[in-house]
């Protein structure tokens, strides 16, 4: 068969998902409309430069650690200097491959203080925290049944992307799923799977903004996800 490429799929789902958002008014910026590579410091530039309200940064995991066809399922995750094994090996592979610098999360490496000086001043992350949340919920929502919603549903987590580094506002890093694993590669490379995923970024950032313009009930229920 011919070859999956994360570029694509993630491009394609974003496109859609900022049609979606303009079609409710909410204005969008895409860092990318076509096949191109963008350094990870011109994609929080253009978010600065914009004064956006959020950044999101979406992709599709793979199974490293894991077996093969077997992981699956939706994780969000925000910026944080967690040692968590799994996420340190996952950013170590989302930094490998955007180009970024190497993590080290043992505190030796030359990055770390850069690194503690962005989580010094991140006054965001708790406002991360609550859009990651409402991704995650809305992305778990489409892409499981009832019986298997709690398998599928990875979490909230924390780690180190490069690519979050030097957001000025509430920033996550989205995995929609795991390429090598037929459920999650057939939810995006279907057009109804990738419409379904695009309305549940919109549906995620529309609840977010309710939070924060003030709907105390929403600003709860997207304070309840647990950080893992």
């Amino acid at each position: 068969g011919r070859n999956i490429h994360e570029k694509d799929l993630t491009l394609a789902i974003a496109l859609q998902a900022a049609q979606e958002l303009r079609r409710r008014k909410i204005p969008v910026a895409l860092t990318r409309t076509e096949d191109r590579e963008v350094p990870l410091e011109e994609r929080t530039a253009l978010a600065n430069r914009l004064r956006a309200g959020v950044f999101i940064s979406l992709h599709m995991n793979s199974a490293q650690g894991y077996r093969k066809g077997v992981a699956e399922g939706v994780e969000t995750y925000i910026l944080s200097h967690s040692t968590n094994q799994s996420s340190v090996q996952l950013a170590r592979l989302e930094n490998k491959v955007l180009k970024g610098s190497h993590v080290d999360a043992s505190g030796t490496g030359g990055d770390v203080p850069l690194i503690l000086k962005d989580l010094l001043l991140g006054a965001n992350l708790g406002e991360s925290r609550g859009l990651a949340c409402a991704l995650q919920t809305h992305l778990v929502e489409v892409t499981t049944s009832p019986r298997d919603q709690t398998y599928r549903d990875r979490g909230v987590k924390q780690s180190l992307f490069y690519v979050l580094l030097g957001a000025d506002m509430p920033s996550t890093l989205v995995e929609l799923g795991f390429i090598d694993h037929p459920r999650d590669r057939f939810l995006v490379m279907t057009s109804d799977g990738r419409t379904r995923t695009a309305r549940a970024i919109a549906d995620a950032i529309a609840e977010y903004r309710l939070a924060r313009q003030g709907d105390l009930a929403m600003r709860s229920r997207l304070s309840k996800c647990p950080v893992r």
